[in-house]
């Protein structure tokens, strides 16, 4: 044998021998399958050719992702349709178009989910959501940290950032009346449309009898000493009134005809079921008009609070049976505080969130720059579909092993994909169509539109059978009365 011949010989029994221990480290040292954790299988599509698992054991991930594009980029129909197509766990999506829920929801439908939608425009929809539903109670009381929660977020501080007075002065105002509404109107009564009633009531100084009458039936109520501790906040008339004109513009989105129907729909949303059974929940909003922006951000905090609530207290694992996934479209608009800590915290829940928008830029805009780094960190996945904006482009640079410049001639139709303690890599976007079960979306939409149509047709049928009875027994009954008729002038 040549000396050549032995070191290709020796070489190559020398590379195999390390393949098989590379193998063999790289099977140690993952976790094998877990029986019990089979509801959390699965993957989460990012490109053509990347996917990473949602088993967060297995992975050692989060299931969070971060997507940015540009208007007309495909996140939408590239990204979030092939996923909610995969059917793994419950979905709650904000939808700025309006129109996933009609061409998703019967596909999941036939997947045996319960699905719902709200529409936070004209607030019709198969479901309610009254926010005070939502405050937990201890010992006969509401809690007063939820209850504070809410009017956090109806009154934001950053809205007033020169002064933030004002609007934890009409906090405080609207904690009283939410307290009040809480332990002194029956059941029925209990939303938000009370609430804003009691603030028509304290505009007309008619309010104050109301929490003396409330302290002296109940002197254990919360409602007259958080009044007595907002009214302190302002001794001058004018501080009142601007107090209240304050509230009354944070108070808006809460009091239309439309919202106020949705606070008495007997159907209100229970964020826990989405962790107990598959649920699919399409909010509808208008990423064209920004005046109810407080009303879907209250609605994205409680759901959070809830299923984080839900896990830690109802599971002995602290793990929801469902994996729940949020898909926040228009997320720069969205006023979350603290949304980094909570992206931080909901893996070890099983939740996980979908962040969407267009750059890093309106992110940093919005949540300002130090929360801006803290959320695309808090987000193991991250996916950009074409880079339009410079500063978004300098982000990733680094990541990229690219110039920003290199970035920002990205070729329409490839995506880059970026996974925690790796290096990001190029690849071509992923297609709708090439999913596997495309085909049942149109499937499932007919069906559906199918069977609305055969139920119309059926609801049009019964009314035409009850007309007709109703008819016949008119005429049975006129022809009785001309009898009856006939018979008494025979007899005159």
């Amino acid at each position: 044998m040549k000396a050549t011949e032995f070191k290709t010989i020796a070489k190559d029994a020398a590379s195999n021998q390390l393949a098989q221990a590379f193998a063999a480290a790289k099977t140690e040292s993952e976790p094998a399958f877990n029986p019990q954790r089979r509801a959390y299988q699965g993957e989460t599509l990012l490109s053509a050719n990347r996917s990473v698992s949602c088993d967060t054991w297995r992975s050692g991930l989060n299931n969070n992702v971060l997507v940015l594009g540009s208007s007309g980029g495909g996140k939408t129909r590239n990204h979030v349709k092939p996923n909610l197509l995969q059917c793994q766990g419950s979905y709650i999506v904000l939808d700025c178009k309006g129109s996933l829920y009609h061409e998703m929801g019967p596909y999941l439908e036939e997947n045996d989910y319960i699905v719902d939608c709200i529409d936070f425009n004209a607030m019709d929809g198969t479901i309610g959501y009254n926010p005070l539903d939502h405050i937990r109670w201890c010992e006969g009381r509401p809690m007063q940290q939820d209850i504070i929660s809410i009017a956090s977020a109806i009154c934001p501080v950053d809205e007033h950032a020169s002064d933030s007075f004002w609007p934890l002065a009409a906090a405080n105002y609207l904690t009283a009346y939410i307290a009040y509404v809480l332990e002194a109107l029956p059941d029925e009564a209990q939303n938000m449309s009370s609430v804003i009633r009691m603030f028509e009531l304290a505009v007309a100084r008619a309010v104050d009898p109301l929490f003396t009458d409330l302290q002296k039936e109940d002197p254990g109520a919360y409602a007259p000493s958080l009044y007595n501790r907002a009214k302190a906040t302002c001794g001058a008339e004018k501080m009142h009134a601007s107090i209240l004109g304050i509230l009354a513009a944070d108070l808006v989105p809460f009091g239309f005809e439309g919202v106020i129907r949705s606070y008495s729909n007997p159907r209100q949303i229970d964020f826990r079921s989405f962790g107990r059974e598959k649920r699919a929940l399409f909010v509808t909003i208008d990423d064209m008009d920004r005046s109810l922006d407080k009303l879907t951000s209250l609605f994205i905090q409680q759901a959070f609070s809830s299923l984080c609530r839900s896990a830690d207290r109802d599971y002995p694992d602290h793990r929801l049976p469902v994996p729940v996934r949020f898909v926040l479209d228009d997320f720069a608009n969205l006023r979350l505080p603290h949304i980094d800590d909570v992206l931080s915290v909901i893996r070890s829940r099983e939740i996980s969130c979908t962040v969407v928008c267009q750059t890093i830029s309106q992110l940093e805009a919005r949540y300002g720059e130090a929360t801006a780094n803290s959320i695309v960190g808090n987000c193991d996945s991250q996916l950009v579909l074409g880079f339009q904006d410079e500063r978004t482009a300098a982000y990733f640079s680094c990541r990229a092993n690219k110039t920003a410049s290199t970035l920002l001639e990205t070729p329409a139709g490839m995506w880059w994909v970026f996974l925690r303690g790796q290096r990001g890599t190029m690849d071509p976007a992923r297609r709708l169509e090439d999913h596997p079960r495309y085909p049942e979306i149109i499937e499932a939409k007919r069906a559906k539109e199918a069977r609305i149509k055969l139920e119309e047709q059926q609801r049009r049928e019964e009314e035409d059978r009850m007309l007709r009875e109703i008819e016949e027994e008119l005429n049975v009954s006129l022809e009785e009365l001309e009898m009856e008729d006939f018979d008494e002038r025979n007899i005159a």
